[in-house]
């Protein structure tokens, strides 16, 4: 074959595939062979297997995999298309989400499996009874798709709670309505066990579920803070020992261990040091020192002391002046035990 051949050869190739691409429905972008989608005999699409989308910006997974290419692809240009959800999906939630539907759904299914974690973005995280409700009894709208941002005080959506509210009246006493206050978030209740009530801390033995067995007047401002307020029964009828020697102060001896045990008199050491000093660990029960049945008031130094007869203690004390061998006087001159 001469070169004028050849050339004509070569410019009839380049002519045939120049105007293939050129009169190609799907625009110059698409630099496939035609016989990747279509047959010989006419252009009916064969299998849209045959084309592999992992190739482009949008992998089809999920629902996306069984649709037609059509559903998305409007255009016999393919590239004429968005890939951001907006471009095929209606916006439901009239803006009121943004448009961007992965922040919630996935390709797999619509259901939003996550709530409580996309909550969290919002500045309203959902804990306590807040996890199992219904979005739309907060979000209120014709349509129940429309999820305007609300305000996010209490009092918007528990109104009626705060009006209703008698044990105590919230109205009445001039209850702030800032609900967290009192109620812990966290509670799927508004029962005693969820209040808040650290400035006086209900636990252990004020573990209480009702409210009325402290506040017997229905102005729960109006309440004494004092133990004796509520414990004079427990105070009086305690016998072993008499509390009647004792102060009213629960808290001198007392934890708030259910059942008033342990119970230790931890200032003793401001009277007489037993937990530091000479006599730290040098006794076991109160007994030991206060032998006096029923009296806490009244000692004894002289029946565990080495020294344990008049003599002995007068040569000791030959050069004290009035010296009594009593235990009253071995405190008066001994009163830290040293």
């Amino acid at each position: 074959m001469n070169n004028q051949k050849i050339f004509w050869v070569l410019s009839f190739i380049w002519l045939s595939v120049s105007n293939s691409y050129g009169q190609s429905p799907h625009g110059e972008s698409l630099m496939i062979d035609c016989s990747k989608c279509h047959n010989s005999e006419n252009w009916d699409y064969q299998s849209q297997n045959n084309f592999n989308h992992d190739s482009t910006s949008f992998p089809l997974i999920g629902q996306h995999n069984d649709l037609d290419c059509r559903s998305c692809h409007t255009s016999l240009e393919f590239k004429k298309v968005g890939t951001d959800c907006i471009s095929c999906h209606t916006d439901f939630h009239q803006q009121t989400v943004g448009t961007d539907c992965a922040r919630c759904h996935t390709a797999v299914s619509w259901i939003v499996e996550n709530m409580t974690q996309l909550h969290e973005q919002t500045g309203f995280p959902l804990i306590g009874a807040h996890t199992t409700i219904n979005c739309n009894d907060c979000h209120t709208s014709e349509t129940n798709l429309r999820f305007s941002p609300i305000n996010p005080t209490c009092i918007t959506c528990h109104q009626a709670d705060y009006a209703s509210a008698k044990v105590p009246d919230h109205i009445g006493q001039g209850f702030p309505t800032d609900c967290t206050q009192c109620h812990r978030q966290t509670e799927t209740e508004w029962s005693a066990g969820g209040i808040v009530h650290s400035f006086f801390p209900l636990e252990q033995g004020h573990q209480i579920n009702d409210c009325t067995i402290c506040h017997k007047n229905p102005i729960y401002s109006d309440i004494n803070q004092a133990c004796i307020a509520c414990h004079n029964t427990d105070f009086v009828n305690a016998k072993d020992p008499d509390h009647r020697q004792f102060p009213t102060e629960c808290n001198l001896c007392h934890s708030l261990a259910i059942g008033w045990r342990p119970a230790s008199f931890a200032n003793h050491d401001d009277k007489f040091p037993i937990y530091s000093g000479n006599h730290k660990g040098e006794w076991d029960q109160c007994t030991d020192c206060h032998t006096t049945s029923g009296s806490f008031a009244s000692f004894s130094c002289i029946d565990c002391h080495e020294h344990n007869n008049a003599n002995e203690m007068a040569k000791e004390h030959d050069d004290v002046s009035g010296f009594q061998y009593v235990s009253t006087a071995c405190f008066g001159c001994h009163p830290n035990g040293d």
